[in-house]
């Protein structure tokens, strides 16, 4: 990982609001199979936040599970990170 790379994956687990996701996950009962007691603590958001962004610079490409999407773009020098609780698209 390039010192640019780390700089921005410490900005966004900086700015990412993640006490936001832990309030909405623990509101809507969301699960995830790895946490301990089924709703993830906050560290353990954080730390499957981490490993996602790290594995999306790694590979190039955006990436995403547990409701986080990594959005990663090399060309343009952009690193995003989503937490989806809802979408829909299709193709017209």
């Amino acid at each position: 990982m390039t010192p640019e790379q780390q700089k921005a994956l410490d900005n966004v687990m900086d700015w990412f609001d993640f006490e936001k996701v832990h309030r909405t996950m623990r509101f809507l009962r969301w699960n995830w199979a790895s946490a301990e007691d089924g709703t993830p603590c906050i560290g353990e958001i954080r730390e499957m936040a981490r490993a996602l962004l790290t594995r999306s610079i790694e590979l190039g490409q955006g990436i995403g599970t547990g409701g986080f999407q990594v959005t990663y773009s090399p060309q343009n020098n952009y690193l995003k990170l989503e937490f989806i609780i809802s979408e829909w698209e299709t193709e017209i």
